[in-house]
């Protein structure tokens, strides 16, 4: 139906001229209402929403074509050039927030960030300059184009709200992505991905959704009745986790559980010992999920649901790792590796097989996918930046209200557990944009004093922001 639609439309230019003219008077009457103040501020909260809702490839139209992924798309045709045509309509129609934000804000965000975290600063270069040394340059190109216009907009969200709208922001996404996917799937089966592309992109993002809602739900909610919604949509993400069948999902959300549970007991520790064991429960989590994929057949078919695929990824990541090790310095650009299908022998990945014959087409592991891509010159960066949030998100414990302190702990212990056998922060998608949204955050609260960081609790997703760098 939707081609049939496209055809019609492009096939008749007395149609595409109606429309045309339509679009253009629907865009001056959204500018128009957007230009007052509380319009216009309630509009840029919804398209952040609406980005987070898109941001891990949702296959619902036309949302699906909105993503910058379709940038990278060879053969996309007209309709994957709409990123081309959206973002740059989103910033005509919040045109005022924009100016704005960057005549006060844009400097001093980005200078924090450089200063704070220059590692995170250095590896957003990469993509684009990989290019320089990718086995496919123009792929990499495009990609890199893609990646840079996503964590663009990424750190525009991260600088422009505070933790309180930011976990609002991500929640009501996250939930969206469930909710829609339950209503088109009303009939759930074993290995639900609803309108993701896998059943392990759902179960990563339920994961977050449950820990933010049972975060709210324990710190930040501030009626009864807002407790009793936070712990509908938690239970309702934790089912969804389940309906995935994705074991490293569940075991995931049940490890952030026990870290929303214990923000109290961590936040009267001192710097030292609360690092210590924030690092030495990551690293537990790591051992457990290890056991896990090494005896999935007694462990994971039994107890948590059928997910046989993690087995085979033992067998090609030393595969990959010695691939990475043929070019140390660089790697073979972004998405330059997992070339197989366009330039086969070329590319080591086209030797690359398990012993039943599968052919991974991803690394499946978030270190081994940016060694392959940047080298260890880029690990070293990205594991750099890594720490450094981690000690940033640490001394927030004792500057900020848990509700907001246990955000980006949140993500980080889940980031680090998730790309054990996921490749998602080398991927233009949910994982991504979140490190973006944190890496802004906690580098523009650190650059404040403890005493300017009130303690405010959790506020609603269209409250205006009270901090300095998002005052209007």
């Amino acid at each position: 139906m939707a081609r049939m639609i496209k055809e019609l439309i492009l096939s008749n230019n007395l149609l595409l001229m109606i429309l045309g003219v339509s679009g253009l008077a629907i865009t001056l009457l959204i500018f128009q209402i957007a230009s007052k103040k509380q319009i216009g501020i309630t509009l840029e909260k919804w398209f952040a929403v609406l980005y987070i809702f898109m941001s891990p490839h949702v296959n619902v139209p036309p949302f699906n074509y909105m993503h910058f992924i379709n940038i990278t798309d060879p053969e996309g045709g007209v309709i994957k050039q709409l990123p081309y045509v959206f973002y740059p309509w989103i910033v005509f129609i919040l045109c005022g927030k924009f100016i704005n934000f960057c005549k006060h804000k844009l400097v001093e965000g980005l200078l924090f960030v450089v200063l704070r975290n220059p590692a995170f600063s250095l590896y957003c270069w990469l993509p684009i300059t990989s290019t320089l040394w990718s086995l496919v340059p123009d792929i990499t190109l495009k990609a890199g184009i893609a990646f840079t216009g996503f964590t663009v907009v990424g750190f525009y969200i991260g600088a422009r709200y505070e933790w309180h709208e930011l976990s609002a922001l991500v929640r009501w996404g996250y939930t969206s992505v469930g909710i829609v996917s339950f209503l088109r799937y009303p009939n759930v089966t074993r290995e639900l991905s609803g309108i993701t592309s896998h059943k392990n992109s759902l179960g990563s993002i339920m994961v977050v959704s449950t820990a933010l809602w049972y975060l709210h739900y324990s710190q930040g909610a501030k009626t009864q009745k807002e407790r009793w919604i936070a712990l509908a949509f938690m239970f309702f993400s934790f089912y969804l986790v389940r309906t995935t069948s994705s074991g490293g999902s569940l075991v995931n959300s049940l490890m952030l559980i026990v870290v929303v549970s214990s923000l109290s007991f961590l936040s009267k520790l001192k710097f030292q010992w609360a690092f210590t064991c924030i690092v030495g429960f990551t690293i537990f989590g790591i051992i457990g999920s290890i056991y896990i994929i090494d005896n999935l057949e007694s462990i994971v078919v039994g107890g948590l649901g059928k997910d046989l695929t993690l087995t085979g990824r033992t067998e090609f990541w030393p595969q990959l790792i010695a691939a990475a090790n043929q070019r140390p310095w660089f790697g073979y650009g972004f998405e330059g590796f997992f070339q197989q299908a366009l330039i086969g022998k070329e590319t080591p990945a086209y030797y690359i097989y398990t012993t039943s014959g599968f052919q991974p087409k991803t690394a499946h592991n978030g270190s081994i996918a940016v060694l392959l891509s940047f080298g260890y010159p880029g690990l070293v960066l990205i594991i750099i930046s890594v720490f450094t949030n981690l000690i940033f998100a640490v001394r927030q414990l004792s500057r900020s209200p848990l509700s907001q302190a246990g955000i980006p702990i949140i993500y980080l212990v889940f980031i680090v557990l998730n790309n054990l056998t996921e490749g998602s922060l080398c991927d233009i998608g949910d994982v991504w944009l979140a490190y973006v949204l944190i890496t802004v955050r906690l580098s523009i609260d650190s650059g404040k004093s403890p005493s300017s960081n009130r303690r405010i609790s959790g506020g609603d997703l269209v409250a205006p922001s009270s901090s300095r760098l998002n005052h209007d």
